[in-house]
């Protein structure tokens, strides 16, 4: 730390340099530096530009200024803490993603470096740093739902041949990585054709040990989405072939999903021989929200089942969020695993989720709830009404992993900074709320407003160009059909020009 006072005529200026360094010269040498005023004045002042170019290109302004001061700056802060605190596939492909909105070429170095973690045969490491390849089931999941995220955002389809490292040696195009994460899907079905979940899937604490043919109907879900989404891109490329397999594929895990994973008022969590987790007939816990969210974001649950679906998420509301399982676990089961050790209400067990909380407000916008989907929102947002900082304990400005339900612990925050719920949190309302949505052929906007909201704003930077986006609901319309005009000018449809050309373009969308 390096202190410096200067006084000119009658005003006195005074600094503190903060830093860490590697080794005692350098400690001198900085100190030495920055023992100059105007040095420092001048680094403060280059810190200042580089923030606001690196954060001015996204913004938003909606008729609540607690989402506005939350998402444009400590919501940005906290997913660069993030994407520099973590070093796994899973975290960072997650991350990378709410980064594609305004650090699109820091979200496509981290893709590409999960990428290096994958093995030959299509999974990957659960983290590099430390090293643990404990083999989750997830990853190849989330490697195919990032690339293509990716190239929505880029446009450009030149990455697809770009040699990338296996974890294992040798190197090979990303498409190559894509079809290996995709065969490493299907390959790794179980006994009922639904994806197995080896030690956890995207639930660290859900560790099945008394059946290792034990199947993931969440990553089921998943699977239907990564495999809806490749066929797109593979449909782009010119491989008409492949993209029909990964239809063929995609429908008939789906027709499994129903047949065998649906429990008559929800769908199961995972199915295995010693008991199906997440069923009526549950012993402990009887319901989970995740497969519920995913099931209608990988477009696997059917008109008939919808409404019974969304009764049940509903009944899981709490005033902080929805807890991940109901009701907690009472005691241990070798069928649940970890999490059913836990004290009921925290974490895994019957707590307040709030990443998975985040899921929930994009199937909320999928299907039109915009009132849920605001609602669920400030439920998790830093210091909310039903459950204040002075009561949870975590910062008034920072999104936190999950919230107690707990007695005695009522309300407390657990792990906050480094948790995928600010992802998520950001996907939710620019992609969701908001409605910009990226897409192979350009920006697509489909809002999900609330009625009570009349106005809101964005700012967005896509392909090198920049767009201020008006968005009114004069008629207080609950997710409204959008009628679109750019530069003044009304176009058809609501997926707005790629114009590429480096200039800002005025948006105006008005719902109808």
């Amino acid at each position: 730390m390096n202190r410096f006072i200067r006084m000119t005529s009658d005003i006195i200026h005074a600094g503190v340099v903060f830093g860490v360094s590697e080794s005692l010269d350098e400690t001198r040498g900085v100190s030495e530096a920055y023992a100059k005023p105007e040095r420092t004045e001048k680094a403060f002042e280059c810190a200042q530009k580089y923030n606001f170019g690196k954060y001015n290109s996204l913004s938003v302004t909606t008729p609540d200024e607690k989402i506005n001061h939350i998402m444009n700056q400590w919501l940005k802060k906290q997913i660069d803490c993030c994407i520099v605190g973590k070093k796994g596939v899973r975290d960072n492909l997650q991350i990378a993603v709410a980064l594609l909105n305004y650090r699109q070429d820091k979200a496509k170095d981290e893709i590409l470096e999960c990428l290096r973690h994958q093995f030959q045969d299509g999974h990957a490491v659960l983290t590099w740093y430390p090293y643990d390849d404990t083999r989750y089931s997830d990853q190849p999941f989330w490697i195919i739902w990032a690339v293509c995220e990716l190239i929505k955002e880029t446009g450009d389809y030149t990455i697809l041949q770009k040699k990338i490292e296996w974890q294992d040696g040798g190197a090979a195009a990303v498409v190559e990585h894509l079809k290996a994460a995709a065969d490493c899907l299907i390959r790794d079905k179980g006994r009922n054709g639904l994806s197995r979940i080896y030690f956890a899937d995207w639930n660290d604490a859900l560790n099945i040990t008394t059946d290792p043919e034990a199947e993931s109907v969440m990553l089921s879900h998943q699977f239907c989405l990564a495999f809806r989404e490749l066929k797109l891109l593979m449909e782009k490329i010119g491989e008409t072939d492949y993209a029909e397999f990964l239809k063929k594929e995609y429908d008939t895990m789906r027709k499994t999903i129903n047949e065998k994973a649906w429990d008559g008022e929800w769908y199961m969590r995972a199915l295995s021989k010693k008991e199906n987790i997440g069923s009526r007939t549950s012993e402990g816990s009887k319901i989970y929200l995740n497969a519920q969210t995913w099931a209608v974001l990988g477009d696997v649950v059917d008109e008939e089942k919808l409404p019974k679906l969304l009764t049940a998420v509903d009944s899981m509301e709490h005033d902080f969020g929805f807890p991940l399982n109901m009701p907690p676990y009472e005691k241990y089961s070798p069928n649940v695993g970890r999490m059913s050790g836990m004290l009921p209400g925290l974490f895994e067990n019957g707590g307040v989720y709030c990443h998975a909380t985040g899921f929930k407000i994009l199937m909320d916008c999928k299907l039109g709830r915009a009132t849920k989907a605001v609602s669920t929102l400030k439920k998790i947002m830093p210091d909310s009404e039903k459950n204040p900082s002075t009561q949870s304990g975590a910062e008034p400005y920072v999104f936190t992993n999950c919230y107690s339900t707990h007695p005695k612990y009522y309300g407390k925050s657990y792990w906050s900074w480094t948790t995928g719920t600010s992802a998520w949190c950001m996907n939710g309302l620019y992609e969701g709320i908001m409605g910009v949505k990226r897409r192979y052929d350009g920006l697509e906007i489909s809002p999900c407003f609330p009625a009570e909201w009349n106005r809101a704003e964005m700012t967005r930077h896509f392909r090198n160009a920049d767009y201020h986006i008006i968005i009114e609901n004069p008629q207080h319309i609950e997710s409204g059909k959008p009628i679109v005009s750019v530069d003044g000018v009304q176009i058809e449809g609501n997926r707005l020009p790629d114009f590429a050309d480096g200039s800002r373009h005025e948006v105006k969308v008005v719902l109808r």
